[in-house]
């Protein structure tokens, strides 16, 4: 069974990493760092949102797709 930490953890690990991208992209555009901070912020919990909602449907609809593969050689 996967716990509420499994959920919390995507979230925050494709909020940091999303964050992290598209401040940099927001840069590399010219933005000013005030201005790409706040775009990336609201842009990363949007998308963060959507991938860990999508990931908790598709578990509840079929739990064996989340679960690690067994190691039978």
């Amino acid at each position: 069974m996967i716990t509420w930490r499994h959920w919390l953890k995507r979230f925050l690990l494709a909020l940091v990493i999303a964050g992290a991208l598209l401040f940099v992209v927001q840069r590399l555009k010219g933005h000013a760092a005030s201005d790409a901070a706040g775009f990336a912020t609201l842009w990363s919990a949007v998308f963060a949102g959507i991938f860990t909602g999508i990931g908790y449907v598709r578990y509840r609809r079929s739990p064996a797709c989340m679960l690690p593969r067994s190691r039978h050689d």
